[in-house]
């Protein structure tokens, strides 16, 4: 099958248009030769019943039945009709089934078969039969002779007429060759215009053969769906017709869009115009929606006329995304550098206190941050589990110590080791953006508080961190997860919206209750 398929153009075309012609040209002369067959025979029983009707009424014939004639009259009509009956071949019969003349020259029908003339000497039947005469098919009319006496009317004989089937044959076999010489014409002119289609195709196709075309029309749909830019095609009259995985998900596009016009997926005015330039354009930085898109095209020229376009685009919101990304993890070696330096000054107090001779303040001193970190690190290392989360909590510990935040980690909260596909970046954009978030709201307060809590119990994975902070204004709740908003100023609105993203990514969702009273609670949903 598969070397069928690497057979050239030319080659299927004409095994194809042969294949059809010879099928053709075998359906119709099978055809033909049935329904000429079928009306060859029935014109043969008619006209061998009239020829055999007709001479039953001759008037030498009945005359000679009448009067007892010479046969000399019958050879007679016989010789007039055997060159007009052919290729027929007639006999009289006597009542008695004895043979009174016959056009029979060759003697080819010494014998007839009598039993079958019973219904015309009976009844005075006409009719005609298929059977065989001494080996050799026919059609067999037979008529009776009436003989008109005056007061009464007498079957005296009969007129056997026999119709060769052979000659039946023959006549088809005539028109068939006929029919063979026209399909030879035909198939010359089938072969001779199907290298001429096979030619014009292969122009077409710029010389590649069909497998050619479907090994490079696979190896560009493979590469087009791998890229991570957003890649589409637009014809001449605007319609798209191919868009790449990327594209559709970057432009928000879940129906098929090939086939559509450009005008009917995207309803940004800005891109459209882009799109329909004929111009080369690059790294044109548009706004689509919410999302920043940087867009590059390339016209499709083909003699000196534009066939289309192909656009390229990629996400800045995404790029943004991997800054964020890597700005958590900045902020989390931040973190863990506070608490070093945290540490640092304690071990310098400790020395000054040292230096002036007063060792039980000092004593006392690290007894305080050594119950202080004994609590903190028991806390952490028997309830919370996972490595990940406790070098985030460490380093926002850290952090709060400088901010002069109580940042307080429920010892109700239990958590195991996470997960595989929770891995670190992500943690550190959910956890760190919310609690960086309750450290911002609570800046401003005399009495700093953020609570952080964590359980695995169930079939979901629960942070919760709240803040005894401001809370949020109710015109901005239905946005703050929305990229780009916030009430903190410009160049802000990512850390929620990054958050959000992510632990949809994760499988779970976000929730969050505000009041000035009582502050802003997050919690987070993760299924395991």
């Amino acid at each position: 099958m598969k070397k069928f398929l690497k057979v050239s153009l030319k080659v299927k075309i004409l095994g194809l248009v042969l294949m059809l012609i010879i099928f053709i040209i075998t359906s119709l002369s099978g055809l033909f030769i049935y329904m000429k067959q079928a009306d060859d025979v029935i014109k043969a029983r008619e006209i061998s019943l009239e020829t055999a009707k007709t001479l039953s009424y001759m008037p030498a014939l009945q005359d000679f039945f009448r009067h007892g004639g010479e046969h000399e009259n019958i050879n007679i009509l016989m010789d007039q009709i055997k060159y007009q009956s052919k290729p027929m071949t007639v006999f009289f019969q006597g009542r008695d089934g004895r043979l009174i003349a016959s056009t029979d020259e060759q003697g080819l029908y010494k014998m007839l078969n009598n039993d079958n003339i019973d219904k015309a000497l009976t009844y005075g039947s006409y009719y005609v039969l298929q059977t065989t005469e001494n080996g050799r098919k026919v059609l067999k009319a037979i008529a009776p002779v009436l003989v008109d006496y005056g007061p009464y009317k007498k079957v005296e004989g009969t007129v056997v007429v026999l119709y060769e089937m052979d000659a039946i044959y023959l006549s088809i076999w005539d028109d068939i060759a006929k029919i063979l010489k026209a399909s030879v014409l035909i198939l010359i002119i089938g072969i001779f215009g199907s290298f001429l289609l096979a030619n014009s195709i292969r122009k077409d196709t710029l010389n590649l053969e069909p497998y050619e075309i479907a090994t490079l029309f696979r190896e560009r749909n493979a590469i087009l769906q791998s890229v991570r830019e957003g890649i589409i095609a637009v014809d001449e009259q605007g319609a798209i017709t191919m868009m790449n995985s990327s594209a559709q998900h970057m432009l928000d596009i879940e129906a098929q869009a090939e086939g559509r016009p450009l005008t009917d997926v995207i309803d940004s005015s800005e891109m459209l115009r882009i799109l329909s330039n004929n111009e080369k354009q690059m790294n044109v930085e548009i706004q689509y929606k919410d999302k920043i898109m940087i867009v590059s095209t390339e016209p499709v020229i083909e003699e000196e006329q534009k066939k289309g376009v192909v656009g390229s685009f990629r996400d800045r919101t995404e790029i943004k995304h991997m800054i964020d990304a890597l700005s958590e993890v900045r902020q989390y070696s931040d973190d863990l550098r506070a608490q070093a330096h945290e540490f640092t000054n304690k071990l310098y107090a400790i020395l000054g206190l040292l230096q002036l001779n007063r060792k039980e303040e000092a004593i006392k001193f690290i007894k305080n941050e050594a119950h202080i970190h004994s609590i903190e690190e028991d806390l952490l290392l028997s309830k919370i589990k996972d490595e990940k989360v406790q070098a985030i909590l460490l380093g926002k510990m850290a952090q709060a110590s400088e901010k002069k935040i109580n940042f307080v980690i429920d010892p109700e909260s239990s958590l195991e080791s996470l997960p595989e596909n929770f891995k670190l970046s992500s943690l550190i954009i959910i956890l760190g953006n919310l609690i960086n978030n309750a450290f911002d709201a609570v800046a401003e307060k005399e009495e700093k508080m953020v609570h952080f809590f964590v359980t695995d119990i169930g079939n979901d994975i629960i942070f919760e961190i709240n803040d005894n902070g401001k809370g949020i204004k109710e015109e901005d709740k239905p946005f703050i997860f929305q990229t780009g908003f916030s009430s903190k100023g410009k160049h802000r609105g990512y850390g929620l919206g990054n958050v959000n993203d992510e632990a949809r990514s994760l499988g779970g969702m976000i929730e969050f209750d505000s009041n000035e009273e009582n502050g802003t609670l997050f919690s987070v949903y993760l299924p395991k």
